[in-house]
């Protein structure tokens, strides 16, 4: 129960962390040891920061219904899910980020 609770924290903070992004009027990044690209880098703010936004926020979904999931598990289970959650859910967020979100929404170097 208690590990159920701790995920549903994690997700409260990613789902936060998703509705300010997802408001922001300054580009946002998914990475936090990398600066957010600038802002005449990206084709469209608006559109850049909700699709960064939703993205946090699928992975605040994910981590809520670990959550879940975690309320009948066995220790090997908790272990399974901890790390699939976590480990698998982040990778999956970073490939999608720089596969759709930054591909469409930051120009390359040189590009106009």
């Amino acid at each position: 129960m208690v590990i159920s609770i701790a995920w549903w924290i994690i997700a409260v903070i990613f789902f936060v962390l998703a509705f300010f992004t997802y408001r922001s009027k300054k580009p946002v990044s998914i990475y936090s040891n990398i600066k957010a690209p600038d802002i005449e880098r990206i084709t469209d703010l608006k559109a850049y920061n909700k699709a960064v936004g939703k993205l946090l926020a699928g992975y605040a979904l994910l981590q809520a219904l670990t959550g879940i999931l975690l309320l009948n598990a066995t220790k090997k289970e908790i272990e399974f899910l901890i790390i699939f959650s976590t480990f698998f859910g982040a990778i999956l967020m970073i490939i999608l980020y720089e596969a759709i979100v930054a591909d469409k929404y930051i120009k390359k170097d040189g590009e106009h």
